[in-house]
């Protein structure tokens, strides 16, 4: 389920509806252009060029600074883009358990 949330001045409702306006957009637009490498994608599997370990900074998105389409970079988003040292132990371990799917994928 997606959860909206908002800025404190900003009402709910309107960033739903500019949520739901920007799907629209994508699905009238983008999706249109790029439907053949979607169906590819989801018929073929993922195979990234590339493993981005970035930011989770929201004025940042690795897709669009390196100019990369669907399905040419895995991407992983973290604060301060930190990637902390493997560990052999029954802890969860998020990155890299990313970094193992990015790389066996």
């Amino acid at each position: 389920m997606f959860q909206c949330i908002s800025r404190a001045n900003e009402p709910r409702e309107i960033l739903m509806d500019e949520l739901i306006a920007g799907y629209r957009r994508f699905r009238a637009g983008t999706w249109l252009a790029e439907r053949a490498r979607f169906a590819a994608l989801s018929r073929l599997g993922q195979r990234p060029r590339a493993l981005v370990i970035a930011c989770s900074d929201s004025r940042t998105d690795p897709q669009m600074v390196f100019d990369a389409r669907p399905g040419e970079l895995f991407v992983i988003r973290n604060v301060a883009n930190i990637a902390p040292p493997y560990g052999a132990d029954d802890k969860p371990h998020g990155v890299s358990l990313e970094v193992e799917f990015a790389v066996r994928t």
